[in-house]
């Protein structure tokens, strides 16, 4: 499509002659508009205009006015062309017959770019065309350079977005992102959506590991210590869930509880579980040599897994929510979670019917968790393979030994928190300074289950009393075997265990 040149004039022969030359170059296409209200018309409207049957909605390249048009015609339509916005920039030429200064000035002080001969001459066209293409170069530049500015403000506001963007996301993680891996902050950041109240049901591990008697250690410590020993203990043990996917849900006081499979689904969610159950028991290393440099008592730790069905996701209001676990598999955990000792991971049968790699457990056990109807099967986790690979490091203090001398456990069952008028005698067999191996003496109408805590008295051959009031949990039944984990010890019990100590050595 050429350049557009507007001619205006109300002697139709000169404009159509005018129109002619133009349209010949090839370059130019001409309209002519033969009054003032022809060109309000095609300023105001943008219409195809009657006469030309074209339309001109587009801005013209040039314009020419013949000056022999009426003055008042001429003067308000050179008047009503400027004040017009995406005109005022369009150059105006002027036609005529004669030539003076004195017409020229006028032509001039009306807007005019250049006066021109009529009819045009060959150097008058060329005129025209060159200040037309001079016109729409300009244009087409400027326009080119708003469209730049306008590009580069958006980009500006992009990059002022987007550095807002990233001073939230810093804040975010620096609050948050302690609680998860990186990839699930990022999941979270990127679908927003999941800040919404509400969630779903959904296949999880869940953990809850506690720390074993800390209730009456902390009563001997002032509350800045126990919170400053509380948030070591948290501190050491999240780089393992983080690296295994795991989420915290909430801490409880000496407790953590977290979930493995939320809020990313994860087919090796219990591997991870088992994993970051691991390395957290070992870490307990880390947190006992903080105690003793402090002087704060040791500690240790209790770790339950087990799987279900849940519902995870934000809980509350929209003033005030959080993002929770709620089910059964919950509940369940917790209470396998009172049944371990510290040191052990107990996970159900639900947990290692998922994993699809060697661990190495114990041999299952009923428990029968207080509240709960029906019984849970549990295992003790020592160590996954694969590429997880890692394994409950043994500590020196619980390596059981064999117990050459005859030594008798009189054992009481402690049913709720009372001790029942029950002994069960049994023959100690192997003894570390946390467990210990025990045949009981057949017979005997009560019946010992793994969880039950018991009150030992120990005797030696002779009847003698070696150490009484030594707290213990039956965490195995096997083969007519029980093993204890001793829960609270004494001073007496210590200087046994050192004997026991030296002659395994």
């Amino acid at each position: 499509m050429g350049r557009n040149i507007w001619v205006i004039g109300n002697d139709r022969h000169e404009m159509i002659e005018a129109q002619r030359r133009i349209n010949s170059t090839g370059g130019m296409r001409a309209v002519c508009k033969m009054s003032f209200e022809a060109v309000r018309r095609a300023i105001e409207e943008r219409v195809q205009i009657e006469r030309s049957r074209q339309d001109w909605r587009e801005a013209p390249s040039l314009i020419i006015v013949d000056y022999m048009m009426s003055k008042e015609e001429e003067f308000h339509t050179v008047s009503y062309i400027r004040k017009q916005k995406d005109l005022a920039g369009v150059p105006l030429f002027f036609m005529t017959e004669t030539r003076t200064k004195e017409l020229d000035r006028e032509c001039y002080s009306w807007g005019a770019t250049v006066v021109l001969h009529k009819p045009f001459s060959k150097e008058g066209i060329l005129r025209i065309e060159q200040t037309a293409w001079q016109h729409d170069v300009t244009k087409n530049y400027e326009k080119l350079l708003v469209q730049q500015a306008n590009h580069l403000r958006e980009q500006e506001e992009i990059m002022k977005l987007n550095r807002q963007l990233e001073a939230r996301n810093r804040l975010l993680r620096q609050v948050f992102g302690q609680y998860f891996s990186d990839d699930i902050f990022n999941e979270i950041l990127e679908n927003p959506e999941g800040a919404a109240i509400g969630g779903k049901k959904r296949e999880l591990t869940v953990m809850m590991a506690d720390l074993r008697g800390f209730t009456s250690i902390s009563e001997g410590l002032s509350p800045e210590k126990v919170t400053d020993v509380l948030n070591y203990f948290f501190q050491s043990m999240l780089p393992a869930l983080i690296e295994h996917k795991g989420t915290v849900i909430e801490y409880l006081g000496d407790s953590i509880l977290a979930v493995f499979g939320a809020p990313l689904v994860s087919e090796e969610q219990t591997e991870n579980a088992i994993a970051a159950a691991i390395k957290m028991q070992n870490n307990m290393e880390k947190v006992n040599e903080y105690c003793s440099r402090n002087g704060y008592p040791l500690m240790e730790m209790g770790i339950a897994l087990h799987r279900g069905e849940a519902f995870i996701g934000n809980v509350g209001s929209e003033q005030l929510m959080r993002y929770n676990v709620i089910g059964s598999v919950v509940n369940e955990c917790s209470r396998i979670e009172s049944f371990s000792v510290g040191s052990q991971i107990l996970a159900s049968q639900e947990c290692l019917a998922h994993v699809r790699v060697p661990v190495d457990a114990s041999a299952y056990q009923e428990i029968q968790a207080k509240g709960l109807a029906y019984p849970i099967s549990v295992c003790e986790i020592r160590a996954i393979q694969g590429s997880y690979d890692c394994r409950i490091r043994e500590q020196k203090n619980d390596i059981m030994y064999p117990v050459d001398t005859r030594v008798v456990f009189n054992m009481y069952p402690i049913e709720g928190k009372l001790i029942q008028d029950i002994c069960i005698a049994g023959r100690l067999c192997q003894f570390s300074h946390k467990r210990a191996l025990v045949r009981p003496e057949k017979g005997g109408s009560y019946e010992l289950r793994v969880g039950t805590d018991v009150e030992i008295f120990a005797a030696g051959e002779d009847g003698r009393a070696l150490f009484t009031e030594i707290y213990a949990k039956i965490t195995a039944i096997e083969d007519g075997f029980l093993t204890l984990r001793f829960t609270h010890v004494n001073r007496s019990f210590r200087s046994f265990a050192g004997q026991i100590w030296e002659n395994g050595e």
